[in-house]
């Protein structure tokens, strides 16, 4: 097994019990759906995590096989997104979910805790690509989604305004969906070759 190998089963294992994490909140949320108060930035975000680990993982394992430049340092920003991902599935689904659940209440009384490590992931992924020398390759539409998911987790930090917690979110969920588009332009990437 290469470097690399090793380091992917790391990263698919700490991915994997993060989308494990979210999709058994989901599942307890469907189950649970009589009792449970449903917030729109709660499922939002929900999505975006939920994206971002996929999003994330693809990139690792495909993007990254030819990588020959590993070192601690690049393996520890590496594993920290999906250290960080894990625990921003955590604080959206807590696992002793009450049997009567408001997702709005919960995420208000969370809102700092998701802000605050969100915002560790974005500086992990700016340092991330100063590391790998990548900031030619992306350039202006780049700095535009990581200056609005600034925005958006200083947002979600400071308000507890419903709307604008729904409104950041959503604004979150799509400018990563609009980068995702837009990385499909190169198709190594997309098609893992």
């Amino acid at each position: 097994m290469t470097s690399f190998e090793f380091l992917s089963v790391l990263i698919s294992v700490v991915v994997g019990l993060g989308i494990a994490h979210l999709l058994t909140g989901i599942g307890r949320l469907i189950n649970r759906a009589e009792t449970t108060r449903f917030f729109g930035a709660h499922m939002l975000w929900t999505a975006f995590v939920f994206c971002y680990m996929v999003i994330y993982w693809w990139t690792i394992v495909f993007g990254y096989q030819d990588w020959q430049n590993w070192n601690i340092v690049i393996f520890l920003f590496v594993l920290a997104y999906g250290v960080l991902l894990f625990l921003l599935a955590v604080v959206l689904y807590p696992t002793d979910l009450p049997e009567t659940w408001d997702t709005r209440t919960h995420f208000i009384n969370m809102r700092r805790w998701f802000s605050g490590i969100f915002l560790l992931l974005v500086l992990t992924e700016l340092t991330d690509t100063g590391l790998k020398s990548h900031f030619d390759e992306f350039s202006i539409p780049y700095f535009f989604l990581i200056g609005s998911w600034i925005v958006c987790a200083v947002v979600t930090w400071v308000s507890t305004n419903h709307r604008a917690q729904n409104f950041v979110s959503g604004c979150a969920l799509a400018s990563q969906l609009l980068w995702t588009v837009y990385q499909l332009r190169d198709l190594e990437w997309v098609m893992g070759t």
